[in-house]
């Protein structure tokens, strides 16, 4: 087996586990077992993994129970990591310099929040979440319900001042603020969406990714912030779909974001999210550029049906 490991001891009930202290072998995509050698994997070492140039993406197991400093420190290339809320102890630098980091996808089955204030504390760079609730939270079709945050960057900086001795901070960005939403034990989706107003001041893609997530996972959304959250994708809708369609051939996950906003309130009003002239804008841009794939999804779902004036799914 690849895998690094060390034997362990816990020192309240002295029980066996296994601590993750490396792999021996190149990969882009690792997943790290539950059990080796039938005990339990329950700590990822110290400097694991710091500095794999190779790592794309983690997947760990709901048996991880601890992740020691600088884990995964400087994993430049590093885009994503799938793990549990079983994490009880996050120790310094896990993710630090880790500059490709973009999303943190999190099964939640005891709905212990830390791990998400823990990655927002250890980096100040844009980060998505993807929470996959499983503990008394559904969706409207009774399955366990989804929920997508995008939390933006913010700049920590201060400036000593010689003539009156004292050192001035100051932040910017929205980012610090919407770290504060997080609790331990739950998520102030209110207070999130109110910092709307000020994500939409650092403007671009940031702020129309929180809208965009909002509306199409909406857990704990209220109808006045859905409604501003709508006009603000509807008012942005040619910038939006640029940027999908563009970003298409290396983010494939785009194709199905575009079909969900087209087919948004589909019982609703015809044109939906997305006004026409933003989807024709988009359908001739995919056709210039060759995107096939996107075209059908453009087509498909972005043509108002001549019989019944909706769109087609």
């Amino acid at each position: 087996m690849p895998f690094l490991f060390s034997i362990e001891e816990h020192k309240k009930d002295r029980h066996k586990y296994v601590m993750i202290t490396g792999f021996d072998e190149g990969t882009s995509d690792l997943v790290v077992p539950a059990e080796i050698d039938g005990l339990p994997v329950e700590a990822i070492g110290n400097h694991a993994f710091s500095g794999r140039q190779d790592l794309l993406t983690v997947t760990l197991p709901g048996s991880i129970k601890t992740l020691y400093g600088f884990a995964f420190h400087n994993c430049r290339k590093l885009k994503k990591i799938s793990l549990f809320d079983s994490i009880d102890d996050y120790y310094d630098g896990v993710c630090r310099q880790c500059d490709s980091l973009k999303e943190v996808e999190i099964t939640v089955i005891r709905g212990w929040y830390e791990v998400v204030r823990n990655f927002l504390a250890d980096n100040d760079r844009t980060l998505r979440f993807v929470l996959n609730l499983q503990e008394d939270s559904e969706d409207n079709a009774g399955h366990p319900a989804k929920t997508v945050l995008t939390f933006p960057e913010y700049v920590y900086d201060f400036n000593e001042n010689t003539m009156a001795r004292t050192i001035q901070f100051s932040i910017a960005g929205s980012g610090m603020f919407y770290r504060e939403c997080v609790d331990r034990r739950s998520i102030d989706y209110r207070q999130y969406d109110r910092l709307f107003e000020k994500a939409v001041i650092d403007g671009g893609e940031i702020s129309e990714n929180i809208a965009i997530d909002r509306l199409l996972y909406p857990v704990e959304l209220a109808e006045d912030f859905r409604k501003a959250y709508e006009e603000y994708v509807r008012a942005n809708a040619e910038s939006i779909l640029k940027r999908l369609v563009e970003e298409s051939p290396n983010e494939p996950e785009n194709q199905g974001i575009v079909k969900a906003l087209l087919t948004y309130g589909s019982n609703g009003p015809a044109e939906g999210l997305l006004p026409s002239e933003a989807v024709d804008m988009a359908i001739k841009l995919s056709a210039q550029k060759g995107f096939t794939q996107m075209s059908a999804v453009l087509m498909a779902a972005g043509r108002p049906s001549a019989e019944e004036g909706m769109f087609k799914l």
